[in-house]
């Protein structure tokens, strides 16, 4: 089983979802299927900015 993690962002206007969907729907032609997504935080700039809060989508592709 092959996992791929990739952030997507945190904020989605109404214009996002169609590319979002779009991205679900490339990786699925790659063969990988949406596991999960989770929230997670990440550090400022260079450790001293304000920390930020994005996405990441979990796929998994099974091996043949």
């Amino acid at each position: 089983m092959q996992y791929l993690i990739e952030p997507i962002g945190a904020q989605f206007a109404n214009r996002d979802l169609a590319a979002l969907a779009q991205r679900f729907t490339g990786r699925a032609a790659e063969g990988y299927r949406l596991h999960s997504v989770f929230q997670v935080s990440q550090p400022g700039c260079l450790g001293i900015g304000a920390p930020t809060s994005t996405y990441l989508a979990v796929y998994i592709k099974e091996n043949d």
